[in-house]
């Protein structure tokens, strides 16, 4: 029995994560409510996979973690723990389903991007709050982030008092002091672009989308330099230096403010238990490990901080 501790306890230390990277969000201790997007407003006929939420019904007083994924993804699929790791440091989390494809690195390039520079901001204005007037995708004004998210709190205010879902809407709306926003890729992008037009408790972008102005000089976008509503020190961003994107992600992080010490350029092998394990062979593998690789929790511990409300 020792022996086979012994060997459990080695097998951990080469493979981090290989058992927790499988580990799912405990409903014995957490709270679940699916909700299709659709329940909430008829209009909704595209990404209607449900909404997620998880708390711990005996933390009281707690921030939200609005949980953003990347293009192509849904909400059948979260990251597992990270999640119970932001459960753990005590916020209630939603994984938003929202619109996920085309992605703006599908649609903002080539001929497209040099005859409007400012592609990326018109796709992300649309796809997070719903402004009309960008015709390149086929998200409708409902499908938005922000539309979305205030369906979701005016639900669940009514429907599951016990979570004080009432506490996170000022005028309607999400009140952004009280909520943290996290994502992947065009899911972080998504979080930086809210975090930059409101005042959010605070944002974590794991290798957030690389917007560009222009095709041929691969300039970042210029929304990346515009004045950010939420405070400099509340703004977190993790890259894999060996993904393909890891230049701009960097350039990205320095034009948007973000602190020194709070961008985490992320430097592990890839481990093979965080996802596929053919994971090396694969377009970009480095793109997810910082979100998927469990050795990594004491990093998101530090970005997510305390979800407890001050």
């Amino acid at each position: 029995m020792k022996k086979s501790i012994e060997i459990l306890v080695m097998v951990l230390m080469w493979f981090p994560g290989m058992i927790m990277a499988q580990k799912t969000i405990d409903s014995t201790v957490y709270k679940t409510i699916k909700v299709q997007p659709s329940k909430l407003d008829k209009s909704v006929k595209m990404a209607d996979e449900p909404h997620i939420i998880f708390y711990d019904q005996k933390v009281k007083n707690n921030k939200i973690l609005l949980w953003l994924t990347g293009t192509g993804g849904t909400t059948n699929h979260v990251p597992g723990p990270f999640i119970n790791t932001a459960l753990e440091s005590g916020y209630k989390v939603i994984a938003l389903s929202f619109i996920t494809t085309p992605g703006v690195s599908q649609v903002c390039v080539g001929k497209t991007l040099n005859s409007d520079p400012d592609c990326a901001s018109e796709f992300r204005r649309m796809r997070v709050y719903g402004t009309p007037g960008f015709s390149l995708i086929p998200d409708k004004p409902q499908d938005a982030i922000v539309p979305r998210l205030t369906k979701l709190l005016q639900y669940l205010s009514k429907s599951d008092p016990h979570g004080n879902w009432a506490g996170y809407l000022k005028n309607n709306k999400p009140d952004w002091s009280k909520i943290a926003i996290a994502g992947q890729s065009q899911g972080g992008g998504m979080g930086e672009f809210i975090a930059q037009n409101d005042s959010v408790d605070r944002v974590i972008s794991f290798s957030g989308g690389w917007d560009y102005s222009n095709s041929k000089e691969k300039k970042i976008a210029g929304w990346y330099f515009k004045k950010n509503k939420t405070p400099k020190e509340r703004w977190y961003a993790a890259y894999h230096v060996n993904e393909a994107a890891s230049k701009p992600l960097a350039e990205i992080c320095n034009a948007l403010g973000i602190p020194k010490d709070h961008i985490f350029a992320l430097d592990k092998e890839i481990n093979p238990a965080a996802g596929n394990p053919k994971a090396k062979k694969k377009p970009n593998p480095y793109h997810t490990q910082g979100i998927g690789n469990i050795i990594y929790k004491p990093i998101w511990q530090t970005m997510l901080g305390s979800g407890k409300i001050n």
